[in-house]
């Protein structure tokens, strides 16, 4: 795989070993497959697009505590199963 910007810089070719398929008629649809399984087993809220999945809840005790940091655990061990690193980040709503 190589990158080609403007037609006219290329990089140099290098093997690529993981990744879907890109220019494939079944790459998005097993993409798909793939990652919407969480939402049947998170408890708290969960939101998907494309590849972006964000979960949240409403913090009024320990239990929403302990169910919010249940499903974090289980995002975690699904994508070490699965081998897909999550990109983890906080993001502060500021008003």
């Amino acid at each position: 795989m190589r990158v080609v910007v403007n037609s006219s810089s290329t990089s140099s070719w290098m093997k690529v070993l993981s990744g879907v398929p890109q220019r494939s008629v079944l790459g998005p649809l097993l993409f798909l497959l793939f990652v919407n399984d969480p939402p049947d087993w998170i408890k708290t809220n969960i939101c998907i697009f494309a590849d972006d999945t964000k979960i949240w809840t409403r913090i009024a005790d320990v239990k929403d505590v302990e169910s919010l940091q249940r499903d974090l655990d289980s995002i975690g061990c699904w994508s070490e199963k699965w081998l897909l690193r999550l990109n983890r980040y906080y993001q502060r709503n500021v008003k």
